[in-house]
């Protein structure tokens, strides 16, 4: 962590650069980023405020920490802790309440890609996702798009394939909330490497990644930020 930070920081300055450490760290890392252009945030919180929930992080108590960002919905946390759409939905709902940006994370399986109701799949998680947030007028979130079959595999989609799927979710986000949609970041996650990265943000479809792996190499992501801040 010191080592990523001592690099030169023109990078780090150019981008939003977020890190999302595991909570047994995350004290360490926000004092570490203290000062520094990178923010943190975190991999997970649970949606209630305060009650009997051993072993539950809410987002209040991710808040006295300054906690920037949290990740809501990641492939792992629906495929192996079963958090249903409901679950993300309300996660989405509290760390908006606590001035947590949400990072939304989407994304369907082999199978339903293999039987083509992968856009429906999507852009029904982004619909329940999204569908607690009509009482907020000031509403900041980011989706991340991260076909499941390709998380973790070495084995990106190509990038015309996550260009559409954010043109779907621009879509479907223009139905559910018309005057913001087109201010919603939409970035891709899946098998994101230095030579890949940048290779999938254009600017206009996906304006930069979710970096799962990689992120454990300083160097590589520290790679992967200075390719994506050079033009």
């Amino acid at each position: 962590m010191q080592d990523f930070l001592a690099q030169d920081p023109a990078p780090l300055q150019a981008a939003n650069v977020v890190l999302c450490p595991a909570a047994p760290v995350i004290g360490t890392v926000a004092q570490v980023c203290a000062g520094s252009p990178v923010r943190w945030g975190a991999q997970n919180a649970y949606w209630e405020a305060r009650g009997q929930f051993t072993g539950e992080v809410s987002m209040e108590m991710l808040r006295a920490l300054g906690c920037a960002y949290v990740l809501c919905g990641h492939s792992e946390r629906r495929a192996h802790f079963g958090e249903t759409d409901q679950d993300v939905s309300r996660k989405v709902q509290q760390a908006v309440a606590n001035g947590i940006e949400p990072i939304l994370c989407v994304g369907e399986t082999f199978a339903q890609r293999q039987q083509q109701i992968h856009e429906v799949t999507v852009s029904e998680q982004v619909r329940k996702g999204v569908d607690l947030l009509s009482a907020f007028p000031q509403k900041k979130f980011t989706i991340a798009y991260e076909p499941v079959w390709s998380v973790g595999t070495g084995h990106p989609i190509e990038p015309e394939q996550a260009w559409a799927m954010a043109r779907l979710i621009h879509q479907t986000l223009r139905e559910e909330m018309p005057d913001t949609a087109d201010t919603v970041p939409i970035i891709y996650g899946g098998s994101v490497k230095p030579d890949n990265a940048k290779s999938f943000v254009d600017g206009k479809h996906l304006v930069g990644v979710l970096v799962g792996s990689a992120s454990l190499d300083p160097k590589a992501l520290y790679e992967i930020i200075t390719q994506l801040t050079t033009k």
